[in-house]
């Protein structure tokens, strides 16, 4: 479908021939003859094309990404309204064809970013950074290039997850992370509070409930560092979290190690070797 510049009318306005003076609609984009713009790809295009009516003509205008603008100067109105039809509905074919060559991409991403509404496992980095990589660069390669007006603001509002989540992964991280400490907290509170001889303290919970892909204990000697050990390898396993056999446990005396293997294996019934740091060595 072409749409063409009435010669004379587009003489008179623009006699200096910066403005093209046709353009052809094709199948990834448009074809513009008589200008230095010679071919405009579907993903320049930011919003619907217009008419707008003059004193002697009509032009027709479209929206391109970086601010720039392809005007067609003297146009039939007619002509120019059809042509703006067809052209919004190939934009929006091509813009939702897009969208379909990442539709499992995008199932993946919103079916994770749905369960961090209510997660069933600590959000860790090792887990949480996969998805923030590939939910930015779909940002980027797709969804930011999206239109409203071109997929619709159903379309919007379902990949809006996955926009938001690549634009603040820390922050939908953070959120994920209360939900599940706050709810482990509620859920073990009486196994916290009679795993050891005294209730934990509400810093000892948080370092057994945290289950980051490394988390620093300080303390002080005597302030109950093994008992946060012992709570957590036991907490890890009867909440099926690791597996016995996953858990490495390290003191550096043997009494302690030894005093470590009875309190959990008495804690979550399931015996858990401690060993000391020099008894690793020796058997690797």
């Amino acid at each position: 479908m072409e749409l063409k510049s009435q010669p004379l009318l587009a003489f008179l306005r623009d006699p200096r021939r910066r403005l093209p003076r046709a353009l052809n609609l094709q199948d990834s984009g448009i074809a513009a003859r008589g200008s230095k713009l010679s071919r405009i790809g579907f993903e320049e295009v930011v919003a619907k094309p217009a008419t707008k009516r003059g004193m002697l003509s009509s032009s027709f205008s479209l929206d391109l990404a970086g601010g720039r603008q392809l005007v067609l100067p003297a146009v039939n109105k007619a002509a120019a309204n059809s042509f703006a039809e067809a052209l919004g509905q190939a934009w929006s074919k091509f813009n939702l064809g897009e969208l379909a060559k990442e539709e499992v991409t995008i199932q993946r991403l919103l079916q994770s970013l749905k369960e961090f509404q209510a997660p069933d496992r600590y959000p860790s980095a090792f887990h949480v950074d996969p998805l923030a990589r590939e939910a930015m660069d779909l940002s980027d390669r797709v969804l930011s290039k999206l239109n409203a007006a071109a997929v619709g603001d159903k379309m919007m509002s379902q990949v809006a997850p996955i926009l938001s989540f690549a634009a603040d992964p820390s922050g939908t991280r953070d959120a994920a992370i209360k939900r599940f400490v706050d709810a482990q907290l509620n859920r073990w509170t009486e196994f916290l509070d009679t795993v050891e001889s005294m209730p934990l303290t509400p810093e000892q919970r948080l370092s057994v409930v945290v289950d980051e892909d490394a988390t620093l204990v300080l303390a002080g000697a005597g302030s109950g560092k093994t008992s946060v050990i012992t709570a957590k390898a036991a907490y890890l396993v009867k909440a099926g979290i690791r597996a016995p056999q996953e858990l490495l446990l390290l003191a550096f005396a043997r009494d302690a190690a030894t005093e470590m293997s009875e309190r959990i294996e008495a804690r979550c019934g399931v015996p858990i070797a401690a060993r000391t740091f020099h008894a690793l060595a020796y058997e690797i």
